[in-house]
């Protein structure tokens, strides 16, 4: 994921964080995280970072799907295809 990207990334986040949760702390960006970990496996899988990225208003209903392939290939670094806490934290801080 190119710079620009993963800043556009980090700021409509934070954006989504603070139009839910009021602040974009780590206590919020935790929450948020664990709204959209909807099975509670404690990883952000496809499908549910895909529901965040159309939430937060990253990309399009063509572009999305890379969207989402660029993020995981990018924050996924124990090569599960899912985004765990750190991993989240890691890139969104």
């Amino acid at each position: 994921m190119a710079a620009k990207e993963q800043e556009e990334l980090v700021d409509k986040i934070q954006k989504l964080v603070r139009k839910k949760y009021g602040e974009a702390n780590v206590e919020n960006m935790r929450k948020l995280f664990d709204e959209y970990d909807r099975d509670k496996d404690q990883k952000i899988s496809a499908d549910e970072l895909e529901k965040l990225l159309k939430d937060a208003d990253i990309g399009n209903g063509f572009t999305r799907g890379t969207w989402v392939k660029g993020v995981i290939g990018a924050l996924d670094q124990n090569a599960d295809k899912k985004i765990d806490w750190d991993e989240f934290t890691a890139a969104i801080k």
